[in-house]
């Protein structure tokens, strides 16, 4: 049974409990109990049982263990091979003491997992073997996710080779968004979108992974989902090294059916995946020694470089060569443009895609349809009235090749060319791990990763272009650091306190190798002015669309930036007493988070057909050939927003042991999220309903035309009830 009150973890120390009882049954108190480190060759914990003859080594780190039982009158026990996971309650349930001399010993060894009987925490851990020996498509962690219950994905393959989000499963129904990852006992997820990792490390530096997805104690907080813990592995007392090295290549592929199909070759793809481990003692005259060791270390480097398709489309619709030429005769459509008057239907006489001299369309009576005009005789815009930057626009949808690519289906205007996009990803992730023995009742470790990603594409990122004039990279260097204290403070009361800082930048620029002559607009020809040419830092193209294919010309800004920074401190006491464990702790989070919002780095034009266009030509390309267009915006500044969020947790807990087979656990948690708040140069404004006048409201233009929905200038203040945060 349980009572809580939230989920999610902040620790990933776990815990062996018994009971000592004689042949009679009845309890032996003040026995040594003490836990031997399998791979460490080191004693870690020790305690004496209670007068009821209970015994908790608490708290334990992930490993393999010994339990050791000394007591007058007995002969000693000694319990091997006991795995035990990440926050696990292992019970050893009550041990029969044989009558005898101390010197002789009584050895069992554990052949099978011990069932979880002391807590009614539902969770399932994937081992370390099975994280280096299943084969995984990608070696991505999320493959071994989904080989536990309750978890599913909309993931149409497995080979996934993207940045370390973690929303791309559920599990138990959840949103992706609630999942928490935590690593060695700390936080790691970003709390800007709860949706990635601060670092994803390799799964050879793994020691095991697991997910609770139900009954959570009060311990357990920051998200209303599953908790998805991961340990990374730790020096032992002997040397221990290992390297790989993972491929995958087209080349021992058969090609997809449908590109068979379409006479296409093999899509590329290059993967290879290389690293390794070493691990154990650190040797120190006097203070770590052979024969006594306290020192131990474990390092990773894993290397990832792969590129493959971006997507499933081998194709790109574009512009035919008589419409870049201004031959918009391939638009024409079956049919006549038709209009609606006062409820009737009335025939232009002018066929569907027909192009109007500028200044000459018309529209209804509620200027919502295209009534007719001057049109160009056969649709074709004369080169001589083209802008003069209609040339650069030309230049631009020319650089895809079009040599003997077919027409598009049912569509004249247009052309298909074979093309598919490609993605590159490269990463270097490091893990060194530093564990230190300072006695049987202290423990210590510090944890460091550093996850350094960069993916590429050549249409763009977040935005795509339809051919690669523009390629951009996000780079994400990613680190954290956690140190971890155990402190047993007496027999029946521990502390465990953990800190963790964690850090990453993401970078959206152009690559260093992108041709300028594809996209930097001085080279392409453009002459116009920008509105705030400053913020073109990379002297690119305007965005714009043209209409016909795929034609948006549109990518995401260039030299974007972001920053997130968390600092969290965690501290637990444990204390047994009779049959209850009581826990309680603190939990503080700072987070730091920087980021550029979207903007228009360059000039954005808008050529659509638009009432507010009074040289409308009811074309988007022939206005873009002849310069009309209807809008034209740019950002004005560079800004970067500096938020800042401070919350605070504590918990209190019981785990009532009422008899062998029936232990009660509840508790109660408490949680703050401070609000949001900007600091720095760029702060935030929030409307006051209080500080709001009726009396000075704006008015709006209701009437049909160009100025349709705007502020009728000097109507009233826009900005009433509008204040910065931090005024008074």
């Amino acid at each position: 049974m349980s009572l809580a009150l939230a989920c999610g973890a902040f620790a990933q120390q776990g815990s062996i409990q018994g009971t000592l009882a004689d042949a009679a049954g009845a309890s032996i108190p003040n026995a040594s109990v003490r836990a031997f480190d399998q791979d460490k060759q080191v004693v870690v914990r020790e305690t004496k049982t209670t007068r009821d003859g209970a015994f908790s080594l608490t708290p334990l780190l992930p490993g393999n263990y010994t339990v050791k039982i000394e007591a007058p009158g007995f002969k000693s026990y000694d319990s091997t091979n006991l795995k035990l996971d990440q926050t696990q309650v292992m019970s050893l349930g009550t041990i029969a003491m044989t009558v005898g001399a101390v010197s002789e010993s009584i050895s069992v060894e554990s052949q099978i997992p011990v069932i979880e009987t002391a807590t009614s925490q539902k969770s399932f851990v994937i081992s370390s073997k099975e994280v280096t020996e299943l084969p995984l498509n990608g070696r991505d962690f999320m493959s071994l996710i989904r080989t536990l219950p309750g978890v599913v994905t909309n993931a149409t393959s497995d080979f996934r080779l993207v940045f370390n989000n973690t929303d791309a499963f559920n599990v138990n129904g959840l949103r992706g968004s609630a999942n928490n990852v935590f690593l060695d006992g700390a936080i790691n997820t970003d709390l800007g979108a709860n949706d990635g990792q601060y670092t994803q490390i390799s799964l050879d530096a793994v020691g095991e992974f697991k997910v609770q997805t139900s009954a959570f104690n009060a311990e357990y907080g920051r998200n209303p989902g599953v908790m998805i813990a991961i340990n990374t592995k730790a020096g032992g007392a002997r040397f221990h090294g290992t390297a790989y090295d993972f491929g995958r290549n087209d080349s021992f592929d058969a090609n997809a059916f449908f590109r068979n199909s379409q006479g296409l070759a093999r899509a590329k793809l290059r993967y290879n995946q290389f690293g390794g481990n070493i691990s154990g003692p650190i040797l120190i005259p006097k203070f770590s020694t052979g024969d006594h060791k306290k020192l131990f270390f474990f390092f990773n480097y894993e290397g990832t470089r792969a590129t493959r398709p971006l997507n499933n489309n081998t194709f790109v619709d574009v512009p035919s060569a008589a419409v870049l030429n201004g031959d918009l005769s391939g638009l024409y459509r079956a049919g006549n443009i038709t209009y609606t008057e006062a409820g009737t239907t009335i025939d232009s006489g002018f066929r569907n895609g027909t192009v109007f001299q500028p200044g000459t369309l018309t529209r209804n009576t509620a200027q919502s349809q295209v009534s007719g005009g001057t049109p160009f005789p056969g649709n074709i815009v004369p080169q001589s009235l083209w802008n003069r930057n209609a040339p650069s626009f030309v230049k631009m949808l020319n650089f895809v090749n079009r040599a003997g690519a077919p027409q598009t289906p049912n569509l004249p205007d247009q052309v298909r060319v074979p093309f598919q996009p490609s993605y590159g990803f490269n990463k270097n992730a490091k893990v060194a791990r530093i564990d230190y023995n300072i006695s049987p009742s202290m423990n210590f470790f510090f944890r460091w990763a550093d996850d350094a990603q960069r993916e590429t594409q050549d249409i763009g990122i977040f935005n795509s272009l339809p051919y690669p004039i523009y390629p951009q990279y996000r780079k994400k260097p990613g680190s954290s650091w956690s140190w971890n204290l155990v402190n047993v403070l007496s027999p029946t009361t521990t502390n465990e306190a953990i800190f963790a800082y964690n850090h990453l930048t993401q970078v959206v620029d152009v690559t260093e190798t992108a041709n300028k002559a594809n996209y930097d607009r001085t080279a392409l020809g453009f002459q116009f002015q920008e509105l705030f040419p400053d913020q073109n830092t990379r002297n690119r193209f305007p965005s714009f669309n043209c209409g016909i294919g795929s034609c948006n010309f549109s990518p995401f800004q260039a030299n974007w930036r972001s920053e997130g920074k968390t600092y969290a401190i965690t501290d637990n006491v444990t204390h047994n007493r009779g049959a209850h464990t009581f826990k309680t702790g603190v939990y503080l989070n700072l987070n730091d988070n920087k980021q550029q919002p979207g903007w228009s780095d360059a000039l954005n034009l808008n050529f659509g057909s638009s009432i507010s266009n009074p040289k409308d030509t009811g074309n988007t390309f022939a206005n873009m050939l002849l310069g009309n267009f209807t809008s034209a915006s740019q950002t004005k500044g560079i800004f970067y927003g500096d938020f800042r969020e401070i919350s605070t947790e504590a918990f209190v807990q019981d785990s009532w042991k009422l008899r062998s087979n029936l232990t009660l656990e509840y508790g109660i948690r408490w949680v703050y999220n401070g609000p949001t708040y900007s600091r720095g140069q760029f702060l935030q404004n929030y409307f006051l309903p209080e500080l709001y006048d009726k009396s000075k409201a704006v008015k709006i233009q209701t009437a049909s035309g160009a100025t349709n929905n705007t502020i009728i200038t000097g109507s009233g203040n826009p900005f009433q009830g509008i204040v910065q945060e931090g005024s008074n």
